[in-house]
Order: C-alpha cells, then structure tokens, then sequence
C-alpha cells in the first residue's frame, strides 16, 4: 500500500494545484480534521476545520486568494496509515500579484485508507510577511 499511497498523495496535490478540489477531495473521509496551524487574522480560512465540505471551502477559498504557481511534494514518508509530506508552495496573491513562496508540512493519518486527520505547518512568520510585503520587525543594529 505504501506505493499507491504515495502516488494517491502525489496525484492529490497535483489535483489541488490545479484547482481541481473534488479530485483532491476523493481519498479524504466524511469527518476529516483539518487543522492548520497558521495566523487566521492573516489567512482566514485556514486554523481549525471538521468535514469534507469545511475542508473543500478552505481549498477554495486558498485558490480565490491566490493563483497556485506550483504545489509540489518535495518530500514524502509514508507508512500504512499516515504520512509526512513537505511542500514546495509558490503561489501569486491575487489582489497584490505578490509572489509567495514557502515550504509547508503536512501530516496526514488515514483510517481504512481513507484521510481522516490533516495538520499543516508552515514558517508562518514568513509567510505574513510576504503576503504583507515587509518586514515585521526591523533587525537591530548590534552594539
């Protein structure tokens, strides 16, 4: 299974980079738990989510937020039921045209095959500040 597990999660995430979301969609459960770990005042639409349809309105809301450049797996574990996968995101915000890129992690655990559990990390400070277009804190000057 660990093969047709990993081309299952590679054929999602191309699915989902091309905006194609009830494709993305087909492996996860019902009940699935989304849980992304991100600064929801900057990208409401992620944080917390439960069921398939929460979890396919974040997808599109990503996709009305920003044009996905690319989406691809650069890393990827896999085991019977759960897997790690490293994301390379290069994304276009839409209301600025402001590229975005940014690594992000997902942890997936499966039941029966099936999706039930997502949590997604990413350098989350890097990421604001490239969809604010500057610096949060300037560095201070030694001495």
């Amino acid at each position: 299974m660990d093969d047709s597990l990993r081309q299952r999660l590679f054929d999602l995430y191309a699915a989902f980079a091309a905006g194609r979301i009830d494709d993305a969609l087909r492996d996860f459960d019902d009940n699935v738990v989304m849980t992304s770990y991100a600064p929801i005042e900057v990208f409401p639409s992620l944080g917390r989510r439960q069921g398939k349809a929460a979890v396919a309105a974040t997808m599109r809301a990503m996709h009305a937020g920003f044009e996905h450049l690319g989406y691809t797996p650069v890393f990827m574990v896999t085991e019977a039921e759960a897997a790690a996968v490293i994301v390379l995101a290069r994304l276009r915000q839409r209301t600025t045209d402001r590229i975005i890129q940014l690594f992000v992690a997902h942890f997936l655990r499966l039941q029966d095959g099936r999706i039930v559990e997502l949590r997604e990390f990413m350098d989350s400070f890097d990421a604001v500040q490239q969809v604010l277009g500057r610096e949060l804190f300037a560095a201070k000057a030694p001495g």
